[in-house]
């Protein structure tokens, strides 16, 4: 099972709090001045009172595992290196459901409702040959999520 190709992200005005803040070791995600609702990092507008005057949130990046799918065909070619991963539905502590990466099981041992928290990746070029990573760093810093209740800040 593969924890570790991901394809570089880039970042732009809407997701550079989101970055600064897992490079941090922290998620962001938005909540709503209003209704004070907690949403997903990519809300722009609360989907309980529609407004749209939200601002970034810090959660504690613990959850539960909602549902999962072992990726074993490359969906996009940026990821034929990845195959197969574990991709998931994890509802935060605070709320919101996020679809993830899960890291450190193959997906044979998971179970609904099962405790995952988050962790901090930086991504690395892989090493031609070994599959190992090198030195030279790809994007951003990204959250991704592992079994376990464990918060830690970044691996």
């Amino acid at each position: 099972m593969s924890d570790g190709a991901f394809p570089p992200v880039a970042r732009d005005d809407a997701s550079a709090a989101f970055f600064d803040a897992a490079a941090r070791g922290e998620l962001l995600v938005r909540r709503c001045l209003d209704s004070g609702d907690v949403l997903g990092p990519e809300a722009r507008t609360c989907t309980g009172c529609g407004s749209a005057r939200l601002e970034p949130f810090a959660v504690s990046g613990r959850g539960v595992l909602v549902t999962w799918a072992v990726v074993r065909q490359v969906p996009v070619s940026a990821l034929r290196g990845a195959v197969p991963y574990v991709t998931a539905v994890v509802e935060l502590a605070e709320g919101p459901w996020l679809l993830v990466r899960l890291v450190g099981t193959d997906g044979r041992d998971l179970r609904a409702g099962q405790p995952v928290s988050a962790r901090f990746i930086q991504p690395h070029q892989p090493d031609e040959g070994s599959g190992a990573g090198s030195d030279e760093v790809l994007g951003e810093v990204l959250p991704v999520f592992a079994p376990g209740a464990r918060l830690t800040a970044r691996d």
